[in-house]
């Protein structure tokens, strides 16, 4: 019987590794907004995940989040991004003709939350991951321009 006590295996005699296992490479935020974006063209499932990229780029996330692609799912750490793994980070992930989308936060610990959500509730429910996970709320919006003034983060553009 394998067991696990305080993030050691009996079965490797080393630590787990919990989180991002591999190192974070992160990716330029519009350069994953033209990969959603992309998607959303082609296939109306992933309108979501665009909305949810413009809305870490319009409420001054990029500044704050760090973020990078695995097929279909994005992954977000707070900046700055540890240098090696592991990392723990937000994943937001869905599929072509999924029923839904999964977020969850993997963390150090393996103590992993995780919520499946309808894709109209993907932004608020990231939101508040990023909030109650990492201190990182959306900064609010600029009456009339729909962008807050943090928006512009070195990575945004």
């Amino acid at each position: 019987m394998h067991t696990r006590l305080y993030g050691w295996s009996h079965l490797t005699r080393g630590p787990q590794l919990h989180g991002w296992a591999t190192p974070f490479r992160e990716v330029r935020w519009n350069h994953i907004a033209g990969h959603f974006h992309e998607y959303a063209a082609r296939e109306r499932g992933f309108r979501h995940m665009a909305d949810l990229v413009d809305s870490i780029l319009a409420r001054g996330g990029a500044a704050q989040l760090a973020g990078l692609t695995s097929m279909y799912d994005l992954l977000v750490t707070p900046r700055p991004v540890p240098e090696t793994a592991p990392v723990q980070v937000v994943a937001v992930r869905t599929a072509p003709g999924a029923n839904g989308v999964l977020i969850e936060h993997l963390s150090y610990t393996g103590h992993d939350d995780r919520i499946h959500c309808r894709p109209a509730e993907t932004v608020p429910l990231f939101w508040r991951f990023m909030s109650e996970k990492f201190g990182v709320r959306p900064a609010p919006l600029s009456p009339g321009t729909g962008r807050s003034s943090a928006a512009a983060g070195p990575s945004g553009g």
